[in-house]
């Protein structure tokens, strides 16, 4: 078998000291992470503890119980050695072809808290577990009560999971231990975006980047004025691992921009202060939030006198890595630009309005019409279909809707 090692060394220079210098272009599982993975997935072929080994600049591990050494290049190449291989050294791909099997394996190996088990409940059985759950503790059951339901949902140290309430006649029932739902939690996790449903409006969230992807209300006849909430907050039923991690201020002349405006839904208290949750909130330039995006809020805020709107808006997440302050302190990114579309009328008087705002100190409140789009050209940026009838989709107005004269914006 030691000529296996030399041959291994000498013919190939197998093996690698650090993937972070191997393949630096590449967001790349550490080393430990992909031997992890080969032996949790091919256990048959990478069997038992593998043995580490350096050699210069090189690590690899070999499997006595098999007799096959796994190894990596410094380019991140990946190869076997061994009576699977039929003893002849073999690629097997690079490490930038599995980072997505082992992303998802990961997630897989997190362990299921009772967060993540209270949020999925709440998301797929609303008639059981409806509205804003109370949390707390009671002997060894830590448990959130549903008042809308009357119903408890509680989860022991042993993982078990308990429901008290109307649902089981009020008699504490055993439903299962929280290993039983974790194929179904992670599939409803690793949905392309969680869909969350607040008083008078939905936000769509992406997990993997902890931030919204769309949002979309109907803009009715201003009837109300109560007043703005003056808190930000986490929701408490989201996954952690799925939003924010404060809810603090960001910073460097950014705001914490909302998707959906509280001034919109000033008929509703609740409504209000649903917009201040963390899932309607990203970072936003200053001069954006004050000044394009904000004037396309007063449009809506004027015209929802007018005529009932819908209001759809979204995310355009980009690649910048050279804006991302955040990270750190709320660990999320800073999105490129947000886009948004009005849709007023029905039938042949359907009138649609579309825009794509860059996220940027440049988007001030003058340069508003530069950011105007057709709603094709929108979707055809996004991926995202829009609500509204063909030949409206390819009409872009000169100028974007002018605010009527004597509009109550408060």
């Amino acid at each position: 078998m030691h000529q296996y090692i030399i041959r291994f060394f000498i013919l190939l220079g197998l093996f690698f000291s650090s993937l972070a210098s191997a393949v630096t272009s590449t967001e790349s599982p550490a080393n430990s992470r992909v031997f992890a993975y080969a032996e949790a997935n091919f256990p048959s072929l990478f069997t038992g503890a593998g043995t580490a080994g350096q050699y210069q600049q090189y690590l690899y591990r070999y499997y006595p119980a098999s007799g096959n050494y796994l190894g990596i290049n410094a380019v991140g190449d990946i190869f076997v050695l061994g009576p699977y291989s039929n003893d002849a050294l073999t690629a097997v791909g690079s490490v930038t072809d599995y980072v997505s099997a082992i992303t998802d394996w990961e997630a897989t190996q997190r362990p299921i808290t009772d967060e993540r088990m209270f949020a999925y409940e709440e998301a797929n059985l609303p008639g059981v577990f409806n509205g804003t759950g109370t949390e707390g503790q009671y002997q060894q059951y830590h448990y959130r009560y549903y008042p809308a339901n009357g119903n408890y949902l509680g989860i022991d140290p042993s993982g078990d999971i308990f429901i008290l309430g109307p649902y089981t006649g009020n008699v504490l029932t055993a439903v299962g231990n929280v290993a039983d739902y974790r194929s179904a939690i992670l599939a409803w996790e690793a949905q392309p975006s969680l869909r969350l449903d607040y008083p008078g409006f939905t936000v769509w969230l992406d997990c993997s980047r902890r931030g919204a992807t769309k949002f979309q209300y109907v803009a009715q006849h201003d009837i109300g004025s109560a007043p703005r909430y003056d808190s930000f907050f986490l929701d408490p039923h989201v996954p952690a691992d799925c939003q924010q991690t404060s809810a603090s201020t960001y910073g460097m002349n950014y705001d914490r921009g909302h998707l959906v405006p509280a001034n919109h839904l000033d008929m509703s208290d609740e409504a209000i202060k649903a917009t201040n949750t963390m899932t309607n909130i990203l970072p936003q330039a200053a001069n954006m939030n004050r000044g394009a995006w904000l004037q396309t809020e007063e449009i809506i805020e004027c015209y929802r006198d007018i005529d009932e709107l819908l209001v759809i808006g979204g995310v355009i997440w980009g690649n910048n890595p050279a804006d991302d302050y955040f990270v750190q302190s709320h660990a999320v990114k800073t999105p490129d630009a947000f886009w948004k579309v009005i849709i007023r009328g029905t039938g042949q008087d359907e009138q649609a309005i579309a825009w794509i705002v860059p996220n940027s100190q440049e988007a001030t409140r003058d340069r508003l019409d530069q950011y105007l789009v057709t709603v094709d050209e929108l979707e055809h940026i996004t991926g995202e279909v829009i609500p509204v009838a063909d030949y409206a989709k390819h009409d872009k107005p000169s100028q974007s809707w002018i605010i009527p004269l004597g509009c109550d914006k408060s």
